[in-house]
């Protein structure tokens, strides 16, 4: 291995690394150990890996420690690895540029170091079936200069997961932005609540970055400001539960050394440069893994027909996994098939996925609040809905699954048989359809065909009065 006493850069730091993964190969007499391997004995996502071995990224002692052991540092390399890496971070932090100037760390006309904002919510320690969609934000990393910010907008269901995926990811990703990593609750799907203007953002953003003042100017010049302290800096932001694109985009920076994950009922497809990622809900074994997570270890173990069953009933959607697996926990001498029983009756299955301050029926809601929002087309899919679920019929379904199995092919709606169904033209059905599928209330696998997700069905089936009521 190379000298490491003279080692003061990140990519001097990373040669290291990279000559310790192929005399670890060497060693073992097979090939060098693939960032994927590293991240399933580690669990880092595999890209921030490979950042570390490029020379992007820093580690953080203690990934850094686990690393160098995995690839079979000595115990004296380790010590002098270590102190390598503590090297190079105070290189580092005396070339960061502060205020727009560079020098050395203590220099007096220099001024205060910018502040590091770590306002991540906490995270999940697993998200099992989710590894696909993991592995498509790895695409959230600093760009090269003169691209703009990596934007991500993640899209689905109420109760598919949306905001534990975006934090995770976060979580794992946070590393690339050493700058730090921004967070905020756009409102958009919550109830009783209206959707936070970006002005109120912005004002809390400029704060948490340094900021010398409460900003009291226009929302504007409030999004000049914050576009222009982000300039030189690394940060990923993660705004969750956004309502439609024009709430996001005074939100975005400009910098390419930013990235912009973004949360969302509906697709915000108007939202310039962002990639889409549509959430659906997880397959079955992963819904059982989920559901096993929050109940408790061993739980499942002895009663695994029934736990598959549960995970059924739930729609194999994330909340409605969790809901059910809270109650496993707060009722420890329940069977697990007390639980199942429970959740086969349709009529009681989305009051029985309640539990404390999580409500699958209240998740639904937000979309049935977003369709009423959207004017007299909105509202007469509203109007409709109740119509549509109806016409699909829980006998039907509970048949198809007894017959074909879990995966079975549910029955379609078409636009002929919607319009039959509410007595509307083809044309104005098709709108109301779409309507829809815009808030996620229906699903759309090929054009002029429609379906309701089993919880959303349930859903529908009460909304006549909600309609009504504009509830």
């Amino acid at each position: 291995m190379g000298p490491i006493e003279s080692v003061d850069t990140a990519e001097a730091l990373a040669a290291l690394l990279r000559q310790l993964r192929r005399r670890a190969a060497r060693r073992d007499g097979g090939a060098q150990l693939t960032y994927r391997q590293l991240s399933a004995r580690t669990g880092w996502a595999h890209g921030v890996i490979g950042d570390y071995f490029a020379g992007k990224t820093l580690p953080p002692t203690d990934r850094f420690d686990t690393l160098v052991q995995l690839l079979g540092a000595t115990g004296r390399e380790l010590r002098m690895l270590a102190t390598a890496r503590d090297r190079v971070e105070e290189a580092r932090r005396s070339r960061t540029p502060v205020n727009g100037r560079t020098g050395p760390a203590g220099q007096d006309d220099a001024g205060p170091l910018p502040s590091v904002p770590r306002q991540l919510p906490p995270d999940i320690p697993g998200l099992p079936g989710r590894e696909r969609e993991l592995a498509a934000l790895d695409v959230l990393r600093p760009g090269p200069r003169g691209s703009g910010p990596a934007v991500v907008a993640l899209d689905g269901p109420g109760g598919v997961g949306k905001s534990a995926l975006a934090v995770h990811a976060a979580h794992r990703l946070a590393e690339r932005f050493p700058d730090g990593q921004l967070y905020a609750d756009l409102r958009g799907s919550h109830r009783d609540e209206r959707p936070v203007p970006p002005a109120v953002v912005l004002r809390r953003f400029l704060s948490a970055l340094g900021a010398p003042r409460p900003y009291t100017g226009s929302a504007e010049d409030a999004a000049a400001a914050y576009r222009t302290l982000l300039t030189e800096r690394r940060v990923l932001i993660v705004l969750d539960n956004a309502v439609d694109a024009a709430q996001v985009r005074p939100l975005l920076p400009a910098a390419h050394g930013c990235a912009v994950l973004v949360t969302s009922l509906g697709v915000l497809a108007t939202l310039n440069g962002a990639a889409h990622l549509h959430l659906t809900p997880l397959p079955p074994p992963a819904s059982v893994a989920v559901l096993g997570l929050w109940a408790g270890p061993g739980r499942l173990a002895a009663e695994h027909g029934a736990a598959q069953v549960i995970a059924r009933h739930c729609g194999h959607l994330p909340l409605a996994l969790r809901i059910a697996g809270a109650r496993l926990a707060a009722r420890p001498r329940w069977p697990v098939r007390e639980l199942a029983d429970r959740l086969a009756d349709p009529t009681r299955r989305l009051a029985e996925l309640s539990f404390a301050d999580l409500d699958m029926h209240a998740a639904l809601a937000a979309a049935h609040r977003e369709l009423q929002a959207r004017g007299p087309a909105g509202r007469a899919a509203a109007r409709a809905l109740p119509l549509l679920a109806a016409e699909q019929g829980e006998e039907g379904e509970e048949r198809e699954q007894a017959e074909h199995g879990e995966h079975g092919e549910q029955r379609e709606l078409t636009v002929a048989r919607a319009a039959e169904t509410t007595g509307g033209a083809l044309s104005a059905t098709e709108v109301i359809l779409e309507q829809l599928v815009d808030v996620q209330l229906l699903e759309s696998h090929a054009p002029g065909r429609y379906r309701f997700h089993p919880l959303t069905r349930l859903f529908a089936l009460t909304a006549r009065r909600a309609a009504g009521t504009g509830c």
